[in-house]
């Protein structure tokens, strides 16, 4: 009997990861995608980086923060690369990575609001429940947990 519908299966049997984890994923590292966007036009790199962020300690600390979050994005794109080669141990590292990065923007949010004396702005209370949100949903899934189990055997 399968745990999910046959929709959630590659061709291999395989557990795909949920569609919505790669929204989440994305989100996350909505400061890296900021960065490389700036960097991508060059002419107009600085005015870029000060609209979206004034201070510039926060896309520093952004980007440090979001850095688990994107080695885990990185690990569960190139899963098929790495069966391949017979590293099965980095399926153990993806939600713990995802967390960790969870916590660490929560805590740079959380860093933001007390610098500005808990003064409410609209981006950062969607972040943080945003970020809170994405933190529950992953830490509960069990499509993720049946998932992870389910890639201690790449080859069906």
């Amino acid at each position: 009997m399968l745990k999910l519908p046959l929709k959630f299966y590659d061709e291999s049997g395989r557990i795909l990861p949920p569609s919505w984890f790669y929204g989440v994923l994305l989100f996350l590292c909505i400061d890296w995608l900021a960065f490389i966007f700036s960097l991508a036009s060059m002419s107009q790199t600085n005015e870029l980086l000060t609209f979206f962020y004034p201070q510039k300690a926060t896309l520093g600390l952004g980007l440090v923060a979001s850095l688990p979050v994107l080695a885990s994005l990185l690990l569960v794109s190139q899963r098929e690369r790495l069966w391949k080669r017979e590293i099965k141990v980095w399926r153990h590292a993806v939600l713990p990575l995802v967390q960790t990065g969870i916590v660490a923007l929560l805590i740079v949010q959380i860093y933001y609001s007390m610098r500005h004396h808990w003064g409410f702005e609209l981006m950062t209370g969607a972040k943080l429940t945003l970020y809170s949100m994405s933190l529950y949903a992953i830490s509960k899934s069990r499509h993720l947990k049946w998932m992870i189990a389910d890639w201690a055997h790449p080859n069906p």
